[in-house]
Protein backbone atom coordinates (compact mmCIF):
# COMPACT_ATOMS: atom_id res chain seq x y z
CA UNK A 1 0.00 0.00 0.00
CA UNK A 2 2.80 2.42 0.90
CA UNK A 3 4.55 1.75 -2.42
CA UNK A 4 1.31 2.35 -4.35
CA UNK A 5 0.73 5.68 -2.60
CA UNK A 6 4.35 6.65 -3.16
CA UNK A 7 4.09 5.81 -6.85
CA UNK A 8 0.81 7.72 -7.18
CA UNK A 9 2.47 10.70 -5.48
CA UNK A 10 5.36 10.61 -7.94
CA UNK A 11 3.85 9.41 -11.24
CA UNK A 12 0.09 8.83 -10.93
CA UNK A 13 -0.41 8.13 -14.65
CA UNK A 14 1.69 4.96 -14.35
CA UNK A 15 -0.48 3.41 -11.63
CA UNK A 16 -3.47 1.07 -11.99
CA UNK A 17 -5.27 3.03 -9.29
CA UNK A 18 -5.62 6.02 -11.58
CA UNK A 19 -7.55 3.93 -14.11
CA UNK A 20 -10.08 2.92 -11.45
CA UNK A 21 -10.34 6.49 -10.22
CA UNK A 22 -11.06 7.59 -13.79
CA UNK A 23 -13.88 5.03 -14.09
CA UNK A 24 -15.52 6.29 -10.88
CA UNK A 25 -15.21 9.89 -12.01
CA UNK A 26 -16.47 9.28 -15.54
CA UNK A 27 -19.45 7.06 -14.83
CA UNK A 28 -20.62 9.01 -11.78
CA UNK A 29 -20.55 12.18 -13.86
CA UNK A 30 -22.33 10.64 -16.85
CA UNK A 31 -25.06 9.03 -14.75
CA UNK A 32 -25.77 11.93 -12.38
CA UNK A 33 -24.50 14.98 -14.25
CA UNK A 34 -27.88 16.15 -15.55
CA UNK A 35 -29.47 15.93 -12.11
CA UNK A 36 -26.51 17.77 -10.54
CA UNK A 37 -27.01 20.48 -13.15
CA UNK A 38 -30.70 20.92 -12.27
CA UNK A 39 -30.08 20.92 -8.52
CA UNK A 40 -27.13 23.29 -8.91
CA UNK A 41 -28.94 25.84 -11.09
CA UNK A 42 -32.01 25.90 -8.82
CA UNK A 43 -29.73 26.15 -5.79
CA UNK A 44 -28.00 29.17 -7.31
CA UNK A 45 -31.41 30.81 -7.68
CA UNK A 46 -32.59 30.26 -4.12
CA UNK A 47 -29.39 31.68 -2.62
CA UNK A 48 -31.19 35.00 -3.07
CA UNK A 49 -34.59 33.69 -2.01
CA UNK A 50 -35.31 36.57 0.44
CA UNK A 51 -34.93 39.07 -2.40
CA UNK A 52 -36.79 36.84 -4.85
CA UNK A 53 -39.73 36.58 -2.46
CA UNK A 54 -40.11 40.33 -2.72
CA UNK A 55 -39.75 40.33 -6.50
CA UNK A 56 -42.60 37.82 -6.57
CA UNK A 57 -44.89 40.36 -4.93
CA UNK A 58 -43.86 43.72 -6.48
CA UNK A 59 -45.28 46.73 -4.70
CA UNK A 60 -46.45 44.75 -1.68
CA UNK A 61 -43.35 44.82 0.46
CA UNK A 62 -42.26 48.45 0.59
CA UNK A 63 -43.72 50.74 3.22
CA UNK A 64 -43.27 54.35 4.29
CA UNK A 65 -41.91 54.52 7.85
CA UNK A 66 -44.08 56.62 10.15
CA UNK A 67 -42.76 56.60 13.70
CA UNK A 68 -42.51 53.42 15.77
CA UNK A 69 -44.19 50.21 14.63
CA UNK A 70 -47.60 49.35 16.05
CA UNK A 71 -47.80 46.73 18.81
CA UNK A 72 -47.43 43.21 17.44
CA UNK A 73 -50.59 42.07 19.19
CA UNK A 74 -52.60 44.80 17.44
CA UNK A 75 -51.15 43.84 14.05
CA UNK A 76 -52.04 40.18 14.56
CA UNK A 77 -55.59 41.04 15.68
CA UNK A 78 -56.11 43.20 12.59
CA UNK A 79 -54.76 40.45 10.37
CA UNK A 80 -57.13 37.88 11.87
CA UNK A 81 -60.09 40.18 11.33
CA UNK A 82 -59.31 40.15 7.61
CA UNK A 83 -58.24 36.47 7.42
CA UNK A 84 -60.11 34.74 10.27
CA UNK A 85 -59.66 31.16 9.00
CA UNK A 86 -55.86 31.18 8.94
CA UNK A 87 -53.65 29.95 11.77
CA UNK A 88 -50.60 32.03 12.59
CA UNK A 89 -47.35 30.11 12.08
CA UNK A 90 -44.68 32.79 12.43
CA UNK A 91 -43.81 36.44 12.00
CA UNK A 92 -40.64 37.35 10.13
CA UNK A 93 -39.20 40.78 10.91
CA UNK A 94 -37.30 42.20 7.97
CA UNK A 95 -34.19 44.23 8.62
CA UNK A 96 -35.03 47.45 6.82
CA UNK A 97 -37.45 50.08 8.15
CA UNK A 98 -39.12 50.45 4.74
CA UNK A 99 -39.87 46.73 4.34
CA UNK A 100 -43.14 45.21 5.47
CA UNK A 101 -43.26 42.38 7.99
CA UNK A 102 -43.87 38.87 6.72
CA UNK A 103 -46.80 37.10 8.42
CA UNK A 104 -46.70 33.38 7.68
CA UNK A 105 -49.94 31.51 8.23
CA UNK A 106 -51.57 28.16 7.53
CA UNK A 107 -54.85 28.23 5.60
CA UNK A 108 -57.78 25.96 6.45
CA UNK A 109 -56.83 23.64 3.58
CA UNK A 110 -53.20 23.42 4.77
CA UNK A 111 -51.70 25.85 2.26
CA UNK A 112 -48.86 28.05 3.47
CA UNK A 113 -49.66 31.75 3.09
CA UNK A 114 -47.04 34.51 3.15
CA UNK A 115 -48.58 37.93 3.77
CA UNK A 116 -46.88 41.31 3.97
CA UNK A 117 -48.12 43.80 6.57
CA UNK A 118 -47.34 47.48 7.00
CA UNK A 119 -46.11 47.58 10.64
CA UNK A 120 -46.75 51.33 10.93
CA UNK A 121 -50.38 51.34 9.77
CA UNK A 122 -51.46 47.76 10.27
CA UNK A 123 -52.66 47.32 6.69
CA UNK A 124 -52.42 44.05 4.77
CA UNK A 125 -50.37 44.77 1.65
CA UNK A 126 -50.78 41.44 -0.15
CA UNK A 127 -50.47 37.66 0.15
CA UNK A 128 -48.92 34.74 -1.72
CA UNK A 129 -50.02 31.11 -1.49
CA UNK A 130 -46.68 29.31 -1.35
CA UNK A 131 -48.22 25.97 -2.24
CA UNK A 132 -48.85 27.48 -5.69
CA UNK A 133 -45.84 29.78 -5.98
CA UNK A 134 -43.29 29.67 -8.83
CA UNK A 135 -40.50 30.35 -6.36
CA UNK A 136 -41.65 27.51 -4.11
CA UNK A 137 -41.76 25.22 -7.16
CA UNK A 138 -38.09 26.01 -7.81
CA UNK A 139 -37.30 25.47 -4.13
CA UNK A 140 -39.06 22.08 -4.07
CA UNK A 141 -37.31 21.02 -7.27
CA UNK A 142 -33.98 21.83 -5.66
CA UNK A 143 -34.61 20.20 -2.31
CA UNK A 144 -36.72 17.16 -3.15
CA UNK A 145 -37.01 16.92 -6.96
CA UNK A 146 -40.75 17.62 -6.69
CA UNK A 147 -41.20 14.20 -5.09
CA UNK A 148 -41.24 14.92 -1.35
CA UNK A 149 -39.53 12.30 0.85
CA UNK A 150 -38.40 9.93 -1.95
CA UNK A 151 -36.99 12.88 -3.85
CA UNK A 152 -35.27 14.19 -0.74
CA UNK A 153 -33.57 10.82 -0.18
CA UNK A 154 -32.59 10.51 -3.85
CA UNK A 155 -31.16 14.00 -3.76
CA UNK A 156 -29.01 13.05 -0.76
CA UNK A 157 -27.60 9.94 -2.44
CA UNK A 158 -26.80 11.92 -5.57
CA UNK A 159 -25.06 14.44 -3.31
CA UNK A 160 -22.85 11.64 -1.98
CA UNK A 161 -22.18 10.65 -5.60
CA UNK A 162 -21.07 14.22 -6.28
CA UNK A 163 -18.65 13.95 -3.36
CA UNK A 164 -17.21 10.80 -4.94
CA UNK A 165 -16.99 12.38 -8.39
CA UNK A 166 -15.40 15.57 -7.06
CA UNK A 167 -12.88 13.70 -4.92
CA UNK A 168 -11.92 11.36 -7.76
CA UNK A 169 -11.61 14.41 -10.00
CA UNK A 170 -9.24 16.00 -7.52
CA UNK A 171 -7.07 12.86 -7.62
CA UNK A 172 -7.11 12.93 -11.42
CA UNK A 173 -6.03 16.57 -11.30
CA UNK A 174 -2.83 15.51 -9.53
CA UNK A 175 -0.05 15.09 -12.10
CA UNK A 176 2.71 14.06 -9.76
CA UNK A 177 5.12 15.83 -7.48
CA UNK A 178 7.16 17.35 -10.31
CA UNK A 179 4.31 18.49 -12.54
CA UNK A 180 1.53 19.56 -10.17
CA UNK A 181 1.81 23.22 -11.21
CA UNK A 182 0.55 22.30 -14.67
CA UNK A 183 -2.87 21.79 -13.09
CA UNK A 184 -3.25 25.57 -12.75
CA UNK A 185 -2.74 26.34 -16.42
CA UNK A 186 -5.43 27.76 -18.67
CA UNK A 187 -4.18 28.20 -22.22
CA UNK A 188 -6.23 30.98 -23.79
CA UNK A 189 -4.33 30.69 -27.09
CA UNK A 190 -4.89 26.95 -27.37
CA UNK A 191 -7.57 25.22 -29.43
CA UNK A 192 -11.13 25.16 -28.14
CA UNK A 193 -10.74 21.48 -27.34
CA UNK A 194 -7.78 22.19 -25.09
CA UNK A 195 -9.56 25.11 -23.44
CA UNK A 196 -12.55 22.87 -22.68
CA UNK A 197 -10.18 20.44 -20.97
CA UNK A 198 -8.47 23.24 -19.03
CA UNK A 199 -11.83 24.66 -17.93
CA UNK A 200 -12.99 21.26 -16.67
CA UNK A 201 -9.68 20.57 -14.97
CA UNK A 202 -9.18 23.96 -13.32
CA UNK A 203 -12.87 24.51 -12.47
CA UNK A 204 -13.13 21.15 -10.74
CA UNK A 205 -10.04 21.88 -8.66
CA UNK A 206 -10.95 25.45 -7.65
CA UNK A 207 -14.52 24.56 -6.69
CA UNK A 208 -13.76 21.24 -5.01
CA UNK A 209 -14.13 22.50 -1.44
CA UNK A 210 -17.31 24.58 -2.04
CA UNK A 211 -18.90 21.64 -3.88
CA UNK A 212 -17.92 19.31 -1.05
CA UNK A 213 -19.50 21.60 1.55
CA UNK A 214 -22.70 22.11 -0.45
CA UNK A 215 -23.05 18.39 -1.19
CA UNK A 216 -22.63 17.23 2.39
CA UNK A 217 -24.76 20.00 3.87
CA UNK A 218 -27.48 19.24 1.30
CA UNK A 219 -27.46 15.55 2.21
CA UNK A 220 -28.04 16.55 5.84
CA UNK A 221 -31.73 17.28 5.24
CA UNK A 222 -32.45 13.64 4.36
CA UNK A 223 -30.26 12.15 7.09
CA UNK A 224 -30.39 14.73 9.89
CA UNK A 225 -30.34 12.16 12.75
CA UNK A 226 -27.28 10.46 11.24
CA UNK A 227 -25.42 13.75 10.89
CA UNK A 228 -26.33 14.69 14.47
CA UNK A 229 -25.05 11.34 15.72
CA UNK A 230 -21.77 11.82 13.87
CA UNK A 231 -21.37 15.34 15.26
CA UNK A 232 -22.09 14.07 18.77
CA UNK A 233 -19.58 11.24 18.41
CA UNK A 234 -16.86 13.52 17.06
CA UNK A 235 -17.35 16.19 19.73
CA UNK A 236 -18.21 13.76 22.55
CA UNK A 237 -21.17 15.88 23.52
CA UNK A 238 -24.76 16.65 22.53
CA UNK A 239 -25.53 17.76 18.99
CA UNK A 240 -29.24 18.42 19.42
CA UNK A 241 -31.22 19.97 22.25
CA UNK A 242 -34.98 19.50 22.27
CA UNK A 243 -37.04 22.66 22.87
CA UNK A 244 -38.64 22.97 26.31
CA UNK A 245 -42.35 22.52 26.90
CA UNK A 246 -44.59 25.17 28.39
CA UNK A 247 -44.68 24.71 32.14
CA UNK A 248 -48.18 26.10 32.64
CA UNK A 249 -50.24 25.50 29.50
CA UNK A 250 -53.43 27.51 29.67
CA UNK A 251 -56.25 28.61 27.39
CA UNK A 252 -55.15 32.28 27.32
CA UNK A 253 -51.75 33.51 26.27
CA UNK A 254 -49.98 36.70 27.23
CA UNK A 255 -49.46 39.61 24.87
CA UNK A 256 -47.06 39.01 21.99
CA UNK A 257 -45.31 42.28 22.84
CA UNK A 258 -44.66 41.10 26.39
CA UNK A 259 -43.43 37.74 25.14
CA UNK A 260 -41.01 39.40 22.72
CA UNK A 261 -39.80 41.97 25.25
CA UNK A 262 -38.98 39.26 27.80
CA UNK A 263 -37.06 37.34 25.14
CA UNK A 264 -35.07 40.42 24.12
CA UNK A 265 -34.26 41.16 27.76
CA UNK A 266 -32.82 37.65 28.08
CA UNK A 267 -30.32 38.35 25.27
CA UNK A 268 -29.07 41.93 25.75
CA UNK A 269 -28.08 43.71 22.56
CA UNK A 270 -30.15 41.42 20.32
CA UNK A 271 -32.78 42.29 17.73
CA UNK A 272 -35.85 40.24 16.79
CA UNK A 273 -35.78 38.16 13.61
CA UNK A 274 -38.69 35.78 13.96
CA UNK A 275 -41.48 34.68 16.28
CA UNK A 276 -42.65 31.09 15.80
CA UNK A 277 -46.05 30.36 17.34
CA UNK A 278 -46.75 27.16 19.28
CA UNK A 279 -47.87 24.38 16.94
CA UNK A 280 -49.97 22.67 19.59
CA UNK A 281 -51.08 23.04 23.18
CA UNK A 282 -48.15 22.75 25.57
CA UNK A 283 -45.56 24.10 23.12
CA UNK A 284 -43.61 27.27 23.82
CA UNK A 285 -43.15 30.34 21.70
CA UNK A 286 -39.81 30.23 19.88
CA UNK A 287 -38.12 33.55 19.21
CA UNK A 288 -35.14 33.85 16.89
CA UNK A 289 -32.85 36.73 17.85
CA UNK A 290 -29.74 38.04 16.17
CA UNK A 291 -26.60 39.51 17.67
CA UNK A 292 -23.97 41.48 15.72
CA UNK A 293 -21.56 38.56 16.13
CA UNK A 294 -23.92 35.94 14.64
CA UNK A 295 -22.80 34.24 11.41
CA UNK A 296 -26.38 34.06 10.12
CA UNK A 297 -28.40 36.97 8.73
CA UNK A 298 -31.43 36.13 10.89
CA UNK A 299 -29.48 35.24 14.02
CA UNK A 300 -28.43 32.05 15.73
CA UNK A 301 -30.01 32.55 19.16
CA UNK A 302 -33.22 30.85 20.27
CA UNK A 303 -35.34 31.94 23.23
CA UNK A 304 -38.29 29.85 24.41
CA UNK A 305 -41.13 31.65 26.19
CA UNK A 306 -44.13 30.23 28.03
CA UNK A 307 -47.34 31.40 26.24
CA UNK A 308 -49.51 31.75 29.33
CA UNK A 309 -46.98 33.43 31.66
CA UNK A 310 -44.53 35.11 29.23
CA UNK A 311 -41.75 33.59 31.33
CA UNK A 312 -38.51 32.74 29.56
CA UNK A 313 -38.08 28.98 29.70
CA UNK A 314 -34.63 28.72 28.15
CA UNK A 315 -32.08 30.79 26.26
CA UNK A 316 -29.96 29.06 23.61
CA UNK A 317 -27.23 31.55 22.78
CA UNK A 318 -25.17 30.27 19.88
CA UNK A 319 -21.83 31.30 21.38
CA UNK A 320 -22.57 29.27 24.53
CA UNK A 321 -23.76 26.04 22.89
CA UNK A 322 -21.80 22.75 22.88
CA UNK A 323 -19.62 22.29 19.81
CA UNK A 324 -21.83 19.53 18.38
CA UNK A 325 -24.90 21.79 18.56
CA UNK A 326 -22.98 24.60 16.86
CA UNK A 327 -21.94 22.29 14.03
CA UNK A 328 -25.48 21.08 13.36
CA UNK A 329 -26.99 24.57 13.58
CA UNK A 330 -24.40 25.94 11.18
CA UNK A 331 -25.31 23.45 8.44
CA UNK A 332 -28.33 25.43 7.20
CA UNK A 333 -26.66 28.86 6.98
CA UNK A 334 -23.65 27.16 5.42
CA UNK A 335 -25.79 25.46 2.77
CA UNK A 336 -27.66 28.65 1.88
CA UNK A 337 -24.57 30.84 1.86
CA UNK A 338 -25.67 33.23 4.59
CA UNK A 339 -22.34 32.88 6.39
CA UNK A 340 -19.94 35.60 5.29
CA UNK A 341 -22.44 37.96 3.71
CA UNK A 342 -22.74 38.89 0.05
CA UNK A 343 -19.34 37.47 -0.95
CA UNK A 344 -20.32 33.97 0.19
CA UNK A 345 -23.68 34.18 -1.56
CA UNK A 346 -22.01 35.14 -4.84
CA UNK A 347 -19.52 32.28 -4.41
CA UNK A 348 -22.40 29.88 -3.78
CA UNK A 349 -24.18 31.03 -6.94
CA UNK A 350 -21.02 30.28 -8.95
CA UNK A 351 -20.63 26.93 -7.16
CA UNK A 352 -24.21 25.99 -8.01
CA UNK A 353 -23.55 26.62 -11.68
CA UNK A 354 -20.29 24.64 -11.65
CA UNK A 355 -21.82 21.09 -11.83
CA UNK A 356 -23.56 22.09 -15.05
CA UNK A 357 -20.35 23.53 -16.48
CA UNK A 358 -18.39 20.42 -15.53
CA UNK A 359 -21.08 18.17 -17.00
CA UNK A 360 -21.17 20.02 -20.33
CA UNK A 361 -17.38 20.15 -20.59
CA UNK A 362 -17.16 16.43 -19.77
CA UNK A 363 -19.61 15.66 -22.59
CA UNK A 364 -17.53 17.73 -25.00
CA UNK A 365 -14.33 16.01 -23.85
CA UNK A 366 -15.96 12.60 -24.30
CA UNK A 367 -17.02 13.59 -27.80
CA UNK A 368 -13.57 14.91 -28.68
CA UNK A 369 -11.65 11.94 -27.32
CA UNK A 370 -13.96 8.96 -27.99
CA UNK A 371 -17.22 9.54 -29.83
CA UNK A 372 -15.89 11.71 -32.66
CA UNK A 373 -13.22 9.12 -33.49
CA UNK A 374 -15.83 6.36 -33.65
CA UNK A 375 -18.02 8.60 -35.77
CA UNK A 376 -15.21 9.31 -38.24
CA UNK A 377 -14.29 5.62 -38.48
CA UNK A 378 -17.89 4.68 -39.15
CA UNK A 379 -18.31 7.47 -41.68
CA UNK A 380 -15.14 6.49 -43.55
CA UNK A 381 -15.82 2.73 -43.56
CA UNK A 382 -16.97 1.51 -47.03
CA UNK A 383 -20.56 0.37 -47.24
CA UNK A 384 -21.65 -2.91 -48.82
CA UNK A 385 -22.82 -1.06 -51.99
CA UNK A 386 -19.46 0.70 -52.28
CA UNK A 387 -17.60 -2.62 -51.88
CA UNK A 388 -19.72 -4.29 -54.55
CA UNK A 389 -19.22 -1.39 -56.94
CA UNK A 390 -15.48 -1.63 -56.48
CA UNK A 391 -15.34 -5.31 -57.63
CA UNK A 392 -13.87 -5.90 -61.09
CA UNK A 393 -16.33 -6.37 -63.94
CA UNK A 394 -15.91 -9.22 -66.34
CA UNK A 395 -15.20 -12.91 -66.58
CA UNK A 396 -12.89 -15.24 -64.79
Amino acid sequence: MDSTIRKFWQTPRKTAARWWILQIHFYAGMIAGLLWTVVGVTGSAIVFVPELRRLEVPGWTRVQPAGPALPIEMLVERYHRERPTERMHSIYFDFKPDWGWNFRTIAANGDRIHSFVDPYRGTLLGSVDYNHSALQWVYDLHSELQNQKPGLNANAWFAFALVAASTSGLLLWWRGRRYWKLGFEYRVQASWKRQIWDLHNLGGFCFYLPLLLLSLSGAYYAFAPVFASIAAALTRGPAEIAPPKATQPGPVRRSLDEIQQNALSAVPGSAPSMIVFPAKRGDAFTLRLRLPSDPHRIGMNWVYVDPSTARVLRVDRFDRQPLGVKIVRLITPLHYGTIGGLATRILWVATGLMPGILFVTSLLMWWNRVLSKKWRRRASAPTAVQEEASLPVGGD
